[in-house]
């Protein structure tokens, strides 16, 4: 188990005093969709400071049995710059374009099938931890529902999140897994209440679990080649509402700013809070989900949402909504 207590210099950032001594890193997004972008500023850090950075994500893209793709496993493949699909949303493939594009070189990047449930998923993460010797796992989540633990009233948009976390948890040969969120406020469009995140994040606290947060600005390289990956792969298929809510508070923007289409008939609070990193021991939070014992053992997606359903069918007083008293 990863020792998440302990103290650290406050000159230093505990998420990479944790990975100073890995040598191969996989960051990979668990919510589906753009998630993998929001770890790209973590990723370009690591590769800087000398590590091999394996990218990993659950895909919302139809590729999981195309014939013309690499598999690693029947519910994962290997995607590159040549990768196909059958529809235009393919944020891996467009990230890896931008990556040879940007650097002249190419990163390992792997794509889960949506359907898939933690058994084929932790199958598939165990592959990738024994061909690249991952010794350490930085899992991402674009927005912050993956830290509600199922008693919560509204719980955003969980299935993919915690199937992930539950696969990621089974992988035991890893030692160091930890959980990073970008994005408070984003799932505030989702229906998540951030007071209860907030109550979440001190139960996990105080287990040890919690392991701070520091924050992008635009004047970091890293960010700034984010914004650029961003904005290559958006202009290739759907924009990405985490994504787009992090650039605009990056920029300086603020309130109910909207330079995405998809959420024009919301009203969003652009802040700089959306800047913010949130890490995590991932067994800590893992341990908090209600219904983690559950999902382990689930073989599909549909699985997954089933087990979560009726658990939340089960709670006899949910936590309420909490607003912020700010």
């Amino acid at each position: 188990k990863m020792a998440a207590c302990g103290t650290w210099n406050l000159a230093s950032i505990r998420l990479f005093e944790l990975l100073k001594n890995s040598k191969s890193v996989l960051v990979t997004g668990i919510g589906g969709g753009y998630d993998f972008m929001s770890g790209l500023p973590l990723a370009y850090s690591l590769l800087n400071g000398g590590k091999e950075v394996t990218l990993g994500n659950l895909s919302f893209s139809h590729i999981a049995f195309h014939k013309n793709n690499d598999h690693l496993t029947d519910h994962c493949i290997i995607v590159t710059s040549d990768s196909t699909s059958q529809q235009n949303y393919f944020p891996e493939k467009y990230y890896a374009e931008f990556h040879k594009e940007k650097f002249g070189s190419t990163l390992p990047i792997y794509a889960f099938a949506r359907n898939a449930g933690p058994k084929p998923l932790h199958d598939a993460y165990q592959k990738i931890v024994e061909t690249h010797k991952i010794d350490a796992i930085v899992a991402v989540d674009g927005g912050t529902d993956s830290v509600m633990f199922g008693n919560e009233e509204t719980l955003g948009t969980v299935e993919e999140d915690h199937g992930s976390i539950a696969a990621l948890s089974l992988v035991k040969t890893v030692k160091t897994k930890v959980l990073v969120c970008l994005g408070f406020g984003v799932d505030t469009y989702h229906g998540v209440s951030h007071g209860r995140f907030l109550e979440n994040v001190a139960e996990i606290e105080r287990h040890g679990g919690f392991l701070g947060c520091f924050s992008l600005s635009q004047h970091n390289p890293e960010a700034s080649t984010y914004v650029e990956a961003y904005k290559h792969v958006q202009s290739r298929m759907q924009p990405s509402i985490v994504c787009t809510s992090v650039i605009s508070a990056l920029e300086g923007h603020f309130g109910d700013y909207h330079a995405n289409p998809r959420t024009k008939n919301s009203k969003l609070f652009i802040n700089a809070l959306m800047t913010l990193y949130w890490t995590f021991d991932l067994q800590v939070v893992a341990n908090e989900i209600g219904y983690m014992d559950e999902l382990v053992s689930c073989e599909t997606i549909n699985q997954v949402c089933i087990v979560i359903s009726e658990y939340h069918s089960r709670v006899k007083e949910h936590r309420k909504i909490l607003a912020l008293p700010m």
